[in-house]
């Protein structure tokens, strides 16, 4: 198999690691590259075995998969540049946020099989939440996601809704991470230094994914397993919902969706 990666941001990365470390492919069936991130290739080539090349015709010629990871607005670029060496057998693989199958084709110049990946960062912990859609003539989809659940598990969707799955999964860790990091910050002015705040956050937050994944029960009931009537932690949650943490949450997301939107429509 060869899969050829344009684009080795976080995300890509994120991906091909996820493949390699799971034997899922060999180091040698990966190819990178990337304009921007050179040095990052290259070091990728020497800590992984990963393949790396600038000619466009050697990326492309008898590539099994290329996935496109590079900035959506850079895509035309991208597209300059494969457009005459893509070869019939290759399927196309985006996760580039808010591009569609159709502009993707279009751009391309072929009617080659298409699909979209919503993945996240937790891929390098293969612990992904990722969201795929097809073109209708995406033959052998169980191969993609043999490849895809390496990193993470899938959940398989039409495209319309991949601008939800963006704002809920692809931009959903970050959310969670700032809210961790606002945690920490409130625990500091609670009076614990910046160590040890960090400290808590992070097992607590670790403490409560193992509790979510192995308890087997819903996040209202682990809540109200730990609230007891007027006690300390009712306190605080009228406090929290006071705040209007689900508006905010809701808005957040709404904004993140909105934004996988325009971008589908191209603007800036």
């Amino acid at each position: 198999m060869k899969i050829t990666f344009y684009g080795a941001g976080n995300m890509a990365s994120a991906i091909f690691i996820g493949m390699i470390e799971n034997q899922v492919v060999k180091p040698e069936e990966i190819f990178l590259t990337s304009k921007s991130n050179k040095e990052k290739i290259l070091f990728f080539k020497e800590k992984l075995g990963v393949n790396v090349a600038w000619d466009d015709k050697e990326l492309m010629e008898d590539a099994d998969y290329v996935i496109l990871a590079s900035k959506p607005q850079n895509f035309p670029e991208v597209a300059d540049r494969i457009r005459d060496h893509i070869e019939e057998k290759t399927k196309v693989i985006s996760v580039m946020a808010g591009t569609q199958i159709n502009t993707i084709q279009t751009e391309l110049g072929t009617n080659n099989p298409v699909a979209r990946v919503m993945p996240n960062t937790n891929a390098m912990v293969q612990h992904s939440m990722s969201g795929i859609t097809y073109s209708s003539n995406f033959k052998d989809r169980d191969e993609l996601v043999e490849l895809m659940e390496s990193y993470g598990k899938i959940v398989e969707v039409e495209e319309d809704e991949m601008h939800n799955i963006t704002a809920a999964t692809g931009s959903g860790s970050a959310f969670l991470y700032y809210i961790y990091e606002k945690y920490a910050e409130s625990l500091i002015e609670l009076g614990f230094s910046e160590q040890q705040a960090m400290f808590l956050t992070k097992n607590l937050v670790i403490g409560a994914g193992k509790m979510v994944e192995e308890s087997g029960i819903t996040f209202s009931e682990l809540r109200k397993n730990i609230t007891s009537k007027n006690g300390t932690t009712e306190a605080g949650l009228e406090a929290l919902d006071g705040d209007g943490i689900r508006k905010i949450l809701t808005t957040t997301l709404n904004a993140a969706k909105n934004r996988s939107e325009e971008i589908s429509r191209g603007e800036n």
